[in-house]
């Protein structure tokens, strides 16, 4: 996906790559060789330091990482080739930031939205269904998003043909074994399931979760075909 991404933008190099909701530099650190800078922003302090490690130990140096909102980022007009938001642009204010992108990509610069993964609440997998069952024990019926109840937003596309963008998608899957380890870092890694949501729950939950998946499988192996989507925005004209 980020190999089409980079071919459908900047085709072998970019001026400068924008990050909105970096996180951990998942898309910023892998993508940060094909463009001279990154700009790269995540409001959580935690997952940009750990960004910053990751980029020291990698001796990628050509990446500005910022604390902060999205919606706080300003750029100068024609300055981007291309603006990615991973799994994120669904916590911002997406009218705004879909004029403000529109006016920092250069003429041929693309907004990128990348998206999917693991989606436990689709119940896919097996291991899903035991996952689910068990975070309903524990936070309680109704899906969190961090202190809230988890509200099913707008489509992307039509906050961006609004501000002017014409949009195609791209699918993509992905054949992964989850190891136990591997499922509850994931879903201490969500805005519905993280320590903080937890609370003094966690160990428990923590323990049930592990019991309940070696129950499911005795070789610690869950298969799953993980759905990727990258959505391509380009201006109008």
């Amino acid at each position: 996906m980020l190999t089409d991404l980079v071919e459908l933008s900047v085709g072998t190099h970019g001026r400068r790559l924008v990050d909105l909701g970096c996180g951990t530099g998942e898309v910023a650190l892998p993508l940060s060789a094909v463009f001279d800078t990154v700009t790269a922003i995540d409001i959580d302090p935690g997952m940009v330091a750990l960004a910053e490690r990751k980029a020291a130990e990698r001796q990628i140096r050509n990446v500005a990482w910022t604390v902060g909102a999205a919606e706080s980022l300003d750029l100068p007009a024609g300055s981007a080739d291309l603006v990615v938001a991973g799994s994120s642009f669904h916590w911002m204010d997406r009218e705004l930031l879909a004029g403000r992108v529109r006016a920092w990509l250069t003429g041929s610069g693309v907004f990128a939205l990348l998206g999917g993964g693991s989606d436990v609440w689709e119940e896919r997998a097996p291991w899903h269904t035991v996952a689910v069952q068990t975070i309903r024990e524990y936070v309680g019926e109704r899906r969190r998003a961090g202190n809230q109840s988890f509200v099913a937003a707008g489509r992307h596309d039509d906050y961006l043909e609004r501000a002017g963008f014409v949009v195609e998608s791209r699918q993509y899957n992905a054949e992964k074994d989850w190891t136990a380890d591997e499922i509850v870092g994931y879903l201490y890694s969500t805005s519905y399931c993280n320590p903080m949501v937890l609370g003094d729950r966690k160990a428990a939950f923590e323990a049930t979760l592990r019991d309940r998946l070696g129950a499911l499988s005795a070789a610690d192996t869950h298969p799953e075909t993980l759905a990727f989507e990258c959505m391509l925005a380009r201006p109008k004209g």
